[in-house]
């Protein structure tokens, strides 16, 4: 499982994949719950990154299914 902490480290490895979101736009997801995540504690986020990968792929179905 390849896992990273925090939104800063989210917004370094979706940029890495070309799939540039910023940490507020990431945080604007997490208050929604729109977006994988865990919270051991409230000041701490870790994100699963094949979740996160299983996540952005389902949208682009949508996407597509949509239209």
């Amino acid at each position: 499982m390849r896992k990273v902490r925090g939104a800063k480290a989210l917004s370094d490895y979706l940029k890495s994949i070309n799939c540039d979101m910023s940490e507020t736009t990431i945080f604007r997801l997490l208050k929604t719950r729109s977006i994988p995540c865990r919270r051991p504690t409230p000041k701490i986020l870790i994100f699963d990154l094949d979740t996160i990968d299983r996540w952005l792929d389902e949208g682009e179905e949508e996407k597509y299914a949509s239209n």
